[in-house]
């Protein structure tokens, strides 16, 4: 029965440096936001999150004053950082910053802050372009204002 115990122990204790060691480990390496590209058939290359939503800038932002405050935030949510931003596909690193938004820290593209919006959707993954001054975002940080399609040929990527 001693051993038993000893046994249950040693397992005990094990099992809590592990989880200890894997709480430290997380605790210490949060993921990175990521800012990428995909390819848009109406727009060209441009800038996406890791999970595909596109990213737009408002024209309205100053550098380091984000124009989008109050309700806007709800239909425009800010891309808010964790750590620091990485570029991933034709996006560069050199053009990612951050800027201080109230509860955190919001990425910047070329110094635009950059924004999601709500309405997008897999069938329509743009549909904020040209709205109320926002602009889907190319990966050299410009706003990009006009489809490179025809008009007709379709909508989102």
């Amino acid at each position: 029965m001693k051993t038993y115990r000893i046994v249950l122990m040693a397992a005990a204790v094990a099992a809590l440096a592990l989880t200890g060691s894997a709480f430290a480990h997380s605790a210490h390496s949060s993921a990175a936001t990521v800012v990428t590209t995909k390819k848009s058939p109406l727009y060209g290359t441009i800038l996406v999150t890791s999970s595909g939503q596109t990213l737009y800038l408002d024209s309205a932002d100053k550098p380091g004053h984000p124009a989008c405050t109050g309700g806007c935030l709800s239909v425009w949510p800010p891309l808010k950082a964790s750590g620091t931003p990485k570029a991933a596909g034709s996006a560069k690193s050199s053009l990612l910053g951050t800027t201080k938004i109230t509860g955190g820290k919001q990425v910047t593209y070329d110094g635009h802050p950059l924004y999601t919006f709500a309405s997008d959707s897999a069938g329509n993954p743009t549909s904020g372009e040209g709205s109320h001054g926002f602009y889907v975002v190319g990966p050299n940080g410009k706003a990009i204002t006009k489809s490179t399609k025809p008009p007709g040929g379709g909508t989102g990527y």
